[in-house]
């Protein structure tokens, strides 16, 4: 809803308040999301890896990521290509 003028959002109030409830600024309603779908999951041995994957505070240091090389190929116009 963020690319949405606000005078074209739904008018009922069950729909506003989803909006409202999803709307973070200033990206407002954008997000990503990370979901697992399946039978016999282990969610705690999921959100044990998801959490011992992600990167201490102290760790946090992107102008030193920064001078990193970058791993991926340059981005080409696919007109041209």
């Amino acid at each position: 809803m963020a690319t949405v003028p606000e005078s074209r959002w739904p008018d009922h109030p069950s729909a506003r308040a989803y909006i409202a409830q999803h709307w973070e600024a200033p990206f407002g309603d954008r997000r990503q999301e990370l979901v697992f779908i399946g039978s016999g999951m282990d969610r705690a041995a999921i959100t044990w890896a998801l959490d011992a994957a992600l990167v201490p505070e102290s760790g946090f240091v992107p102008e030193v990521w920064q001078r990193l090389p970058d791993p991926f190929p340059g981005w080409r116009d696919a007109a041209a290509a």
